[in-house]
């Protein structure tokens, strides 16, 4: 078992990898200038597409909906149309719970039709019916991207799980929807009761709350030893247990990393060819280790394993990430700006300023041949940036504080190739007439650069399943 198996199976999935990078890097500048609710914007990336890295590794492996849709009409259609795959898998093999449960508000009426809870994930399906409803305007304004809002126990952001919703769909006069959480921490009792409250569906505010009940479906965990290196032997990943479910699988591990920002990623197969589909990795502990971190992750994946496999076959490749660089503009020119750990290297080779319009012309340098794409290079030059030195803030980890820098950073008005052989740029930015150059500093996204070079592969290895 080699790289190369691995490696063969990722060619045969096609992503548009152009506008992908370019996603990657507008996405980041973007997300960094909102406050966003961590928990649930971490599985929401796992459920949609937000996240590099689970697009081009998911295998966009769907579970099939055979003829057991059929059994109960209204619960069929709705697994059918709004249903995640988890959701069908379960519907289809007869384990979810049905349910009636209706509340009214502001004339419409809310029924829970159903729930599931499988692994970690704990789903809730749901129909809506109402003269005033409509999804014509949801993408509009302040409204629900989704068409409904909701909440679990108090609303309070530190209290809600992770989630993934479909958007509404009309079915005959009624509306319908799924919403899947996950719960992340400690384990949940066998039995027990979900506190959730809509509180807009489909152009309509109100109030509908629910007490959802939630029955674990059985599964099994295998304890296992297996374990992989780095190259070097420096950093270790060890295995601890594989959970199957019935449309879930859970991989619980540690491993070994230099910096808290490093992650493991991990691609799965069974030894069948069966590609285990990814959702969402929780780090439960975080804890330094003779000078290196030490993370214990479980991380879903939405597939269920073939009860025929007898094995799993993971390659494991570790990420690192570098941080943002600074510099004054007070410096010489010409003058370099390093990256903090990996040694990527900007040169400002000249900066002139004509009454507020500043240009400054650098190059990339020590990048290796395919190292990285040309329009991955091209969008880290556009996101180069500026910011009055004063406005410069740390936190107590002396990392670069954003939430209190985003108001001040400035971003270039235009950025020029103007030796792309030589990897040499021209950014103009829009000062006000009497800026003083020495009073402002650039910022280098070199964080960006660094999670677009190639990780460390850590050898193949294989996990018994029995």
């Amino acid at each position: 078992m080699d790289r190369k198996w691995f490696e063969e199976e990722l060619d045969k999935i096609e992503v548009p990898k152009d506008d992908l990078y370019r996603s990657i890097s507008t996405g980041i500048q973007k997300g960094r200038k909102h406050k966003v609710r961590r928990k649930r914007l971490k599985v929401s990336a796992g459920m949609t597409t937000a996240a590099a890295s689970m697009i081009l590794v998911s295998g966009f492996l769907f579970s099939p909906v055979n003829n057991a849709l059929a059994k109960l009409p209204v619960l069929g259609g709705i697994y059918e149309k709004v249903g995640s795959g988890v959701g069908k898998e379960l519907y289809s093999s007869d384990k979810v719970t049905e349910v009636n449960q209706a509340a009214t508000s502001n004339g419409v009426d809310i029924t829970i039709t159903s729930t599931y809870y499988d692994g970690n994930v704990i789903g809730v399906t749901f129909k809506a019916k109402g003269d005033d409803l409509s999804i014509e305007h949801m993408d509009e304004g302040n409204r629900p991207v989704s068409g409904y809002s909701y909440h679990l126990f108090d609303g309070k952001d530190q209290n809600q799980w992770g989630a993934g919703s479909s958007g509404l769909k009309k079915e005959g006069e009624e509306f319908i929807g799924s919403i899947e959480f996950y719960k992340d921490g400690k384990e949940l009792p066998e039995d027990f009761t979900l506190p959730l409250t809509f509180t807009h569906m489909a152009d309509v505010n109100g109030t509908w709350s629910f007490d959802v009940p939630v029955k674990r479906i059985p599964s099994e965990t295998i304890q296992t030893d297996a374990r992989t290196v780095s190259p070097d032997g420096e950093f270790e990943l060890q295995m601890t247990s594989v959970t199957k479910g019935k449309a879930t699988t859970i991989l619980e591990y540690t491993y070994t990393v230099e910096s808290e920002k490093d992650s493991l990623d991990l691609i799965v197969f069974d030894d069948l060819g069966n590609r285990l589909s990814k959702s969402s990795a929780e780090v439960l502990q975080t804890k330094e280790v003779h000078g290196k971190v030490e993370k214990t992750v479980r991380e879903l994946f939405t597939s269920k394993l073939n009860d025929k496999a007898h094995s799993l076959k993971v390659q494991a490749d570790m990420k690192r990430v570098d941080d943002d660089a600074l510099h004054s503009l007070k410096s010489t020119i010409p003058f370099h700006i390093k990256s903090p750990r990996f040694g990527y290297q900007i040169t400002v080779e000249d900066i002139q300023n004509t009454k507020g319009k500043v240009t400054v012309n650098f190059t990339i340098d020590d990048i290796k041949e395919k190292q990285f794409r040309y329009d991955i290079l091209e969008n880290i030059a556009q996101f180069v940036q500026m910011i009055p030195s004063s406005d410069i803030h740390r936190d107590d980890k002396d990392e670069l504080d954003y939430n209190k820098m985003l108001n001040h950073m400035i971003r270039s008005t235009e950025t020029k190739t103007i030796d792309k052989a030589a990897l040499r740029y021209q950014i103009t930015f829009d000062l006000h007439k009497d800026a003083d150059l020495d009073d402002y500093s650039l910022i280098v996204p070199f964080e960006s650069l660094s999670r677009n070079d190639k990780p460390i592969e850590m050898a193949p290895f294989e996990i018994k399943l029995k």
